[in-house]
């Protein structure tokens, strides 16, 4: 935590302003509110985005990664600077590995993204080719 002077992890800027008399958990909310709203909002593109790229296996394929960069002003609140589609995750410094090594683990295991099985796809395409052969 605080390696450098460009940005801080969540839980030293959290531990930060804790220590000034800041209540977290409030402006949390606030900042939890403030990115709800922004998704609500943009959800009707957001929908007919994944319409176009469809499903697999009746199950939704996609999914999107985005950034939100939100200014906490000196009365504590939250403003939203702009939503980032696909934000750089490349690492620079030891804590930007860190926070962005997190981040694609929760981000993998929310959306239960399974190891790719080579012999079991490879099966299952045996499979699928001598069914059709047989219809045939």
């Amino acid at each position: 935590d605080g390696f450098g002077s460009k940005w801080w992890s969540l839980s030293a800027l959290k531990r930060c302003l804790a220590r000034n008399g800041v209540d977290v958990a409030a402006l949390w909310r606030r900042v939890d509110d403030l990115l709800l709203r922004t998704l609500i909002a943009a959800e009707p593109s957001v929908a007919a985005a994944g319409r176009q790229v469809g499903t697999a296996g009746g199950r939704a394929s996609c999914f999107e990664l985005l950034g939100f960069d939100v200014l906490i002003d000196e009365c504590l609140k939250p403003w939203l600077l702009e939503v980032n589609l696909s934000p750089s995750l490349g690492a620079d410094t030891p804590l930007d590995l860190k926070v962005k090594s997190c981040l694609l683990a929760d981000l993998l295991t929310l959306v239960a993204l399974a190891p790719h099985d080579r012999a079991a796809a490879r099966a299952k395409e045996r499979t699928l080719r001598a069914a059709a052969i047989e219809r045939l």
